[in-house]
């Protein structure tokens, strides 16, 4: 799955549980810019993390919570940008790491981890 294609799905799927349609403005400009640059990347478990990170904070509204059991992660400041994003949704159950202490950072995505994901955030709407 590629980004663009991941955060497409999320919308479509938000939109079904909530009839809400969502406008660029909120979106954000990350997810904007996910969304229209067409990149076409390979999705990868720290971009998961940032997307998801994103909408649940520009879409959804939820604030950061103290990163608590996130701060044994290992790789977690591997990605300096998207540390914060890892631990917010490592935290809040919305991403599990692939083994005790590390989250893996540049793994590809699972077609059933990013349907897991995806449940996990619809859950918080």
């Amino acid at each position: 799955m590629k980004n663009n294609e991941f955060l497409e799905q999320l919308i479509i799927k938000y939109h079904n549980k909530t009839g809400r349609d969502l406008s660029d403005e909120d979106l954000g400009l990350y997810l904007m810019e996910i969304l229209y640059s067409g990149s076409g990347q390979e999705l990868n478990r720290k971009t998961a993390a940032r997307i998801s990170y994103e909408f649940i904070k520009e879409v959804l509204g939820y604030k950061d919570m103290n990163w608590g059991i996130a701060s044994k992660l290992k790789d977690i400041y591997e990605c300096r940008v998207c540390a914060n994003a890892v631990a917010q949704v490592y935290v809040r159950g919305i991403m599990s790491s692939l083994t005790d202490d590390f989250f893996g950072l540049n793994e590809i995505v699972r077609e059933d981890e990013m349907k897991q994901i995806m449940l996990n955030i619809l859950e918080l709407a």
